[in-house]
């Protein structure tokens, strides 16, 4: 599984990708649970408005279980003129 970041989320992340391990029946609600939990940070990145895309399709709901050749892309809202 890889993630990707896009926007402030490369910024605060400092990077634009990372491979974690994925938790068997692990959903995109409990990933982001995983990631809010890594430092202050990254949950108060994670608790602003933000899209989630699973394998380059926006998702409605984030209780979609993951497997491992997904890609899971998190994109902040897109601003500027």
């Amino acid at each position: 599984m890889k993630i990707l970041y896009f926007g402030r989320l490369q910024d605060i992340f400092g990077r634009t990708e990372i491979m974690p391990s994925r938790h068997p029946n692990q959903t995109v609600s409990e990933l982001l649970d995983e990631l809010r939990a890594r430092s202050p940070a990254t949950c108060e990145a994670l608790s602003r408005p933000f899209r989630v895309a699973l394998n380059q399709t926006i998702l409605i709901e984030e209780t979609v279980v993951l497997h491992d050749e997904d890609e899971v892309a998190l994109i902040p809202p897109v601003t500027g003129g």
